[in-house]
């Protein structure tokens, strides 16, 4: 698991291969998965897809940075500022 402020924002299955990531709401999560984008991530919230392992290295990077900044931004201010600054 990935965690930013002890937040996880990224978890690889050991069973399942692929890479689960958290997605701006539920609604979100729906329409990638609608659109075979991932799956559902069995056990996390309906907000959190998988991706397969081996979708392309640019849509992989795309939807883990998406994932960091949205727990990132959930954090409290004072845990955000003792964070490195995001390139």
């Amino acid at each position: 698991a990935w965690k930013v402020g002890g937040k996880m924002f990224a978890c690889i299955g050991a069973v399942d291969p692929g890479i689960s990531v958290k997605t701006a709401d539920i609604e979100t999560a729906e329409m990638l998965i609608e659109a075979g984008v991932g799956i559902k991530a069995r056990y996390f919230h309906k907000s959190w897809i998988r991706l397969p392992e081996d979708a392309a290295p640019d849509e992989l990077r795309h939807s883990i940075e998406t994932s960091y900044d949205i727990v990132r931004s959930g954090l409290t201010k004072k845990a955000q500022a003792a964070l490195s600054p995001r390139r």
